[in-house]
């Protein structure tokens, strides 16, 4: 778990009636949060920790007793859906309860959403549902089934930031970012996007985006995300010199 991304989790409103509502023994068993995707692994496991107790148990962010349906970039299919449902009515294997992950909730399709209600709306007694998403777009069915708290990050995160551009800017922003995490970094990177969206750069704001979504995918290290944005951005090496070599 990163400790600088759990930082911001834990600042976060939404988090504070969380843990709050698990310290009172009235965490419920059905749950969403809107949250932006660079952070969500990590709140996941957090909330994780909330459910399943905060032992030896956990490695890598994994817990046998977490289960998951869909990918951070995708929604789980029917049939995901269905194998979940199964999943979660199991005993534990080492914890009093289960948990189960449901990722990218809000672009999950009617028929997926539609399996999913009664499990929602009457969980196992040993179950937990967590539905995750970056956009509060959950289909109403679901939404009204559940507590959804969201995940804000600071007002000054949210702020638009022009991306570095002469030489000692960018040896500057290369020396702070060895210091952070991947996941500021790339939430650092979605400011300037939207920096550029304001200057109607909609090419380069679109080139950041799908750039941040590969790293999310790839969980690109540190040293790695300040080469290539260097490379892309001031160097401005063709991009498939870089990902044809990367990826």
């Amino acid at each position: 778990m990163n400790p600088e991304t759990a930082h911001l989790i834990e600042s976060s409103a939404g988090w504070r009636e969380l843990s709050a509502a698990a310290a009172e023994n009235r965490l419920p068993q059905s749950a969403g949060a809107v949250i932006p995707r660079v952070m969500q692994e990590t709140f996941a496991e957090m909330f994780g920790r909330l459910v399943l107790g905060d032992g030896e148990l956990w490695h890598d962010g994994k817990h046998p007793d977490m289960i998951y349906a869909g990918k951070i970039t995708s929604a789980p299919p029917i049939d995901e859906c269905r194998r979940l449902q199964g999943e979660l009515a199991l005993h534990p294997l080492s914890a009093k309860r289960r948990l189960a992950v449901v990722w990218n909730a809000s672009n999950l399709s009617a028929e997926s959403s539609n399996s999913l209600l009664k499990i929602t709306e009457e969980p196992p007694l040993h179950g937990n549902i967590l539905f995750i998403s970056d956009e509060d777009k959950l289909l109403p069915t679901i939404k009204s089934r559940i507590w959804l708290v969201h995940i804000d990050l600071p007002e000054e995160m949210m702020q638009p930031k022009a991306m570095p551009e002469g030489y000692d800017e960018w040896a500057s922003w290369m020396e702070k970012a060895k210091k952070s995490s991947p996941e500021i970094l790339l939430l650092e990177m979605q400011s300037w996007e939207r920096a550029l969206i304001q200057k109607n750069d909609y090419g380069k704001a679109a080139e950041i985006d799908f750039l941040v979504r590969i790293m999310e995918q790839k969980h690109i290290s540190v040293p790695l995300i300040e080469d290539t944005v260097f490379a892309l951005f001031k160097e401005e090496v063709p991009d498939e010199q870089i990902f044809g070599g990367l990826w």
